[in-house]
Order: structure tokens, then sequence, then C-alpha cells
């Protein structure tokens, strides 16, 4: 049976209760590591499972090393509730209706691209607070976000060919992101 990358890192690496582990060189990813042999960064650090711990890298001596130096602080995080996501990774895109096949990959939303508070906690957090994208548009989605964040301009929905660039209040931010496009894009195809 073939151990998972998850399972072979924390093996290698035996961190502490504190998520402190010693340095591994690269060189070491050999026998039953060999899968964790670096060919394109870190593959297996991406993983979620290892997500929790702080990650340095070095070279030393000509070899590359990594450790954990530590657990993340959670409270800063953009967590979603386990069963939201579970309920929101089962849904259609919101935009194109695609779900998870053929390369499409479904990411689970912050309907709000400036992240209140009362979606940051996950003691609050509702299901209608998310939403399905898929990865490609919530990735121009966070973008778009981030430009109104800086100049306090909403995204102009006619930039996607809507015939309105808002559904509710102006394309100035004026503390609510309801009504822009990405908010709720479900609106402006009816």
């Amino acid at each position: 049976m073939k151990i998972g990358n998850t399972e072979l890192v924390l093996q290698l690496f035996n961190p502490n209760d504190k998520g402190i582990s010693r340095w591994v060189k690269k060189s070491e990813c050999v026998g039953k590591y060999e899968q964790l042999y670096p060919k394109n960064g870190n593959h297996w650090y991406r993983n979620t499972g290892l997500k929790k711990f702080i990650f340095e890298k070095r070279k030393f001596d000509g070899d590359i090393e990594w450790r954990f130096n530590g657990l993340k602080d959670d409270s800063g995080t953009r967590s979603i509730r386990a069963d939201i996501r579970n309920e929101i990774l089962k849904q259609p895109c919101v935009v194109t209706g695609l779900k998870f096949s053929g390369g499409h990959k479904i990411e689970v939303d912050h309907r709000d691209g400036r992240y209140p508070i009362c979606v940051m906690n996950k003691e609050t957090q509702k299901i209608e607070d998310f939403q399905p994208l898929l990865e490609s548009l919530n990735k121009q989605k966070r973008s778009e976000c981030s430009k109104c964040v800086k100049s306090g301009n909403r995204f102009d929905a006619k930039k996607k060919g809507c015939s309105i660039s808002v559904i509710e209040g102006s394309l100035k931010y004026e503390g609510t992101c309801v009504g822009c496009y990405w908010y709720d894009p479900k609106k402006f195809l009816i």
C-alpha cells in the first residue's frame, strides 16, 4: 500500500507538538521518500494537510534544506467551515454552470471580497456567504476585488457584457459589495 505525501513528510520531518522539525536535506528524499524529491517547487508542501506549518527553506553546504518552524496562527486566515466547504463544492460554478471535470476546478469563494469579520469567524459563517467559482474566475474576482479596495471603484459588469454596471448602489464602493457583479453573478444572468 502506497503512503501519501502528507504521511511521508510527517514521518521524514517528524515535527514536535509545536510544529518544529529538524532541517531535512533534499538529498534525504531517497528510498521510500523518493516521491518527495522536488521537481517543480515543493509540490508536497502545497498539500492541505501541511499548510498548518510554517515552512522554511534554505541552501546549506550546496544542498537545499527545509524545516517546519512552528504552526501558523489560524486567527487571521480565510478558513471556511468544513460543512459549508463540502456543500459549496457539490454545486456548479455560479458563472459557467460547470462542475469539476476535465481540469475545471471549483473553489469556494467568499462572496464579499472584503472579508467581513462575520464571514471570517467560523462560528458565524453562513452558506450564503460563499459561492462556487471556477478557479480561473476566482482568481479574476480576487484581482478585481483588489482593484476595488485600492481605488474605491467597484467592478463594472458591462465589462462582462452585462447591460448594467451594478444591480444595487453605484460603481463607487459605499461600504458593501452587495450589487456588484462578483458578489452575485447569478443576478446578472437573469
